[in-house]
């Protein structure tokens, strides 16, 4: 073995002793904030639970003293060897670094140990209770600011959370709690397998799809708004006379979405035949899970003044597109389109047993669900149903379009949804099922292929918009699927195109 190569084992290893290290120091940390923290538990109804915890004193200034006990021994101080710089010049010069350092750590390991001491099963991060100022202007564009109380991740919570002076640290959250699933039986479930065929119109529906990926929107000259264009222009949320949002040069598509978690119900309707320079107006109700406390339930009025309508053309199947992708003729891209669907057909009809079998599964499992969908809950699902897009080659436009549907019907689909998240986490950690790297990296590859893109570059773009976990959880999903099939009681059932897309 070179030199080198002993060089770079013993840097990994250098790399892996300094992790476990710090594993090691966070699970003391948590074992010891386990039997020293207050914990209060509030009910908020199903699946939410209000935690209030109290990090008493003597752990706040035994981790305060620790840390400037590991600082001593690197920070260079003039005039003083490593090691022997004295405690308050130490805090005088780095004080605020070490009280950030220490506020972090023991805010995400103190909910850690509440979480385990009350034997809670978080649902996801749990979001910290704060007060903030907020900037608010009138009607009349006069300024002012207010205190209020705002619930945020933790991460940007830290910044409005200070160590105490003296005395103990208190902060409350709210999170997510699974709830508790009991499996029917696994076995032989009854499954139609159907035969499927390919027809004309879904031949051109897969032809418009490649074509849409070669696609871009264009600004519209003189128009007024059709479904699903893109409106360019300044956006304002107002409750009670106050606004409470603006944005310069918002896009929106011109169809009922989601606005930072808002519904805007009726925004299609209202948005259609207006032109540059007018206003589209809608109002809608504040979430009751909303950040800002005293904002939910109340009314609200969305308004956008356009600037600017942009539309999408999708280019036509020519002569010179079908010689740069090696046909003679539309016949023969045609033939090759129909030929690879018909290559897919078995991958349709696995999808459609898939489907059965979690229906089964959602009508055999008793679950109690929340009475009211959480903003947070519902981004989950409508992740997982953009992933699935994503990967089967949808073009962002679509998606795009496929996600503020998906966010208008979340009320109707989302107990669904959830109901099929907890079981297959349930039957994933009773059967012990996990997705490798490997297969996590495989299936990127597969989706870079129906891309057309480099691997690296999808890869980067899944986990650069937080969906590496999204695709694990529909990988496992697939395993279980598969699973639960290859022993099912399956029966062949010829079914045409219509009556599949009505089963769909």
């Amino acid at each position: 073995m070179s030199d080198e190569e002993v060089s770079v084992n013993e840097q990994e290893e250098a790399i892996d002793q300094s992790v476990e290290e710090e594993l090691t120091d966070e699970q003391d940390l948590q074992a010891k904030l386990k039997e020293a923290i207050e914990v209060t538990v509030e009910d908020l109804g199903s699946l939410r639970t209000k935690l209030t915890i109290t990090v008493p004193t003597d752990v706040i200034e035994e981790q305060m003293s620790k840390q400037y006990d590991d600082l001593r021994q690197d920070a260079q101080v003039p005039g003083f060897r490593k090691g022997h710089a004295p405690q308050k010049l130490l805090e005088k010069r780095f004080g605020s670094e070490v009280g950030d350092q220490v506020r972090a750590n023991l805010v995400s390991n103190s909910y850690f140990a509440a979480v385990d001491k009350e034997a809670i099963d978080p649902l996801g991060d749990p979001l910290i209770l704060v007060t903030a100022t907020e900037e608010i202007a009138d009607n009349r564009g006069r300024g002012s600011s207010r205190e209020i109380e705002k619930l945020m991740p933790v991460e940007k919570a830290l910044e409005f959370i200070k160590l105490p002076e003296e005395g103990s640290l208190t902060y409350t959250c709210e999170v997510e709690v699974k709830p508790t699933v009991e499996l029917p039986s696994l076995e032989k479930i009854k499954v139609e397998k159907p035969t499927l065929t390919i027809t004309d119109k879904e031949i051109d529906s897969e032809i418009k799809r490649i074509m849409m990926l070669r696609s871009s929107y264009k600004p519209v000259d003189g128009g007024t708004v059709q479904d699903d264009d893109i409106l360019v222009g300044q956006t304002t949320v107002t409750v009670d006379n106050d606004v409470i949002k603006t944005e310069e040069n918002a896009q929106l598509a011109a169809r009922d979405q989601r606005y930072d978690g808002m519904p805007l119900d009726g925004f299609g309707k209202a948005a259609a035949g207006k032109k540059v320079g007018e206003s589209v107006v809608c109002e809608f109700t504040i979430p009751e899970d909303d950040a800002k406390v005293e904002l939910r339930g109340k009314r609200a009025l969305f308004e956008i003044l356009l600037s600017e309508i942009k539309r999408l053309e999708v280019p036509a199947i020519d002569d010179e597109y079908l010689s740069t992708i090696g046909f003679e003729s539309e016949d023969e891209f045609r033939s090759f389109i129909k030929e690879r669907m018909e290559q897919q057909m078995e991958h349709e009809a696995k999808r459609v047993m898939f489907a059965q079998i979690e229906k089964h599964l959602l009508d055999s499992v008793e679950l109690e669900l929340p009475t009211g969908i959480s903003q947070q809950q519902t981004e989950r699902i409508v992740s997982r149903q953009m992933m699935e897009l994503y990967s089967r080659g949808v073009a962002e436009s679509e998606i795009s379009k496929h996600t503020d549907e998906m966010r208008t019907r979340a009320v109707e689909q989302a107990k669904d949804e959830l109901k099929s998240f907890f079981v297959m986490e349930k039957i994933a950690e009773e059967k012990e099922i996990s997705v490798s790297e490997e297969e996590l990296n495989a299936a990127i590859a597969d989706i870079a292929q129906q891309r057309n893109k480099r691997f690296d570059r999808v890869r980067d773009e899944i986990i650069s918009t937080n969906h590496l976990n999204t695709l694990y959880v529909r990988l496992r999903d697939q395993k279980i699927l598969e699973m639960l099939l290859a022993d099912a009681d399956v029966t062949e059932k010829d079914v045409n195109s219509k009556s599949k897309t009505e089963e769909e």
